[in-house]
């Protein structure tokens, strides 16, 4: 047997909460509402077990100048 809930939401509200968000909560939202979030969490997630090594900045900008 499932539970239901109905939630009433003003788009009006969601707006207002959004503006109110850090330019890094609203980056995070648009990776989790574009489907890329997991992609990104997987990513980080081999970066912190270092089954992958990032660049650095040299590296990533060598002969680019």
């Amino acid at each position: 047997m499932g539970v239901g809930v109905m939630v009433d939401l003003k788009v009006e509200d969601i707006a207002a909460s959004i503006k109110k968000m850090t330019k890094s909560d609203k980056e995070a939202l648009l990776l989790i509402l574009s489907g890329e979030g997991k992609e990104v969490a997987r990513r980080l997630k081999e970066v912190k077990s270092k089954k992958v090594k990032t660049l650095t900045r040299e590296e990533t900008f060598k002969d680019v100048l």
